[in-house]
């Protein structure tokens, strides 16, 4: 009996820790950091994330930034004239 309820508890365990490491990277608040002036490692090690995934979130910044105007940013420039 004793040793059915650990096994199940371990399984939890086990499982509860899976999904909160399977959980997607916030690039806005990678982004957020790199902005203040961290580096790549530290805003990895400050989010619990690979640096590689931080660096994704940088060049899909970057790549975003080249591609133009986002179209609400079009709607505000407009009523400002």
């Amino acid at each position: 009996m004793k040793r059915g309820v650990l096994v199940i508890a371990g399984g939890l365990i086990l499982a509860t820790a899976g999904l909160g490491m399977a959980g997607e990277v916030n690039c806005k608040q990678v982004n957020k950091y790199l902005g203040t002036g961290r580096s790549v490692k530290d805003v990895a090690e400050t989010m619990v994330v690979s640096e590689s995934d931080v660096k994704k979130c940088q060049d899909q910044a970057a790549s975003e930034g080249k591609g133009g105007e986002k179209a609400g940013d079009m709607g505000k420039k407009e009523e400002k004239k």
